[in-house]
C-alpha cells in the first residue's frame, strides 16, 4: 500500500508540474513574446469555436495540429489565417503550389482562394469536448491552484495518522541513527 501511495504521489506531482510548466511556457509565448500560439515540438492545441466542420469537429473540441507539416493535399484538414488574421480550420478542396480552396464540412459553399503560405498547420487529432481542459491550461490562476492542491495532496498521503512522515526502512534506520547520535551528544 505504501508503494502505491508513493507512486501516486510522484505521478501526481509530475503531472501537476508538467501542467504548471506548460502554462508558464504558454503564458510567455503568447503574452510576452506576442506569438499566436505556443508549440511543443511543432504541435499545438486549438479550440473549435464554430460548427463549420461538423460532424467531423464539434464546437468545444480541442484539436491538435502539426505546425511543422509542409505537405498538403486535397482532403487534408488544415488550420490557416483568414483575411482578418483569425485561425480557420477547414478541409482542402483543391490546392496547387500557390493557393488553395477550402470548405467547412458543414458549409454550403467553398471559401475564397487562400495563399498556401497562410497555412498554420495540419490537423492531427481531436479530443472531444477538450475545450474544458484547454481552458484550464490557459489560466495561470488555475495552474497555480492545481499545483498548490497537488502539494497538499502529496503531503497528506505522505504522513500517517499521527502526522509523522511515512518513512521507508532506510529512512527509518537513518532517523534512528540520528536520534542515537543526539542522545550520545547530550550525555
Amino acid at each position: 500500500m505504501k508503494i502505491v501511495k508513493r507512486v501516486l504521489v510522484v505521478g501526481l506531482c509530475l503531472l501537476l508540474s508538467l501542467v504548471f510548466a506548460y502554462n508558464i511556457y504558454r503564458f510567455v509565448c503568447i503574452r510576452i513574446l506576442k506569438k499566436d500560439m505556443a508549440t511543443i515540438a511543432g504541435y499545438t492545441a486549438l479550440e473549435v469555436v464554430s460548427g463549420s466542420m461538423e460532424p467531423t469537429l464539434h464546437i468545444g473540441d480541442m484539436i491538435i495540429i502539426n505546425t511543422k507539416e509542409k505537405t498538403y493535399k486535397k482532403g487534408d484538414i488544415v488550420t490557416f489565417y483568414d483575411k482578418e488574421g483569425s485561425f480557420v480550420t477547414h478541409r482542402i478542396i483543391s490546392i496547387n503550389e500557390v493557393e488553395m480552396v477550402t470548405k467547412g464540412d458543414n458549409n454550403n459553399k467553398e471559401d475564397q482562394p487562400t495563399n498556401v503560405e497562410n497555412i498554420v498547420g495540419k490537423y492531427v487529432f481531436k479530443v472531444s469536448r477538450g475545450q474544458k481542459l484547454l481552458s484550464a491550461l490557459k489560466s495561470p490562476l488555475i495552474a497555480v491552484l492545481i499545483l498548490i492542491n497537488g502539494i497538499f495532496l502529496g503531503i497528506y498521503v505522505s504522513i500517517d495518522k499521527q502526522g509523522n512522515l511515512i518513512l521507508d526502512d532506510e529512512e527509518k534506520e537513518y532517523e534512528e541513527f540520528r536520534q542515537y547520535l543526539n542522545k550520545k551528544k547530550k550525555k
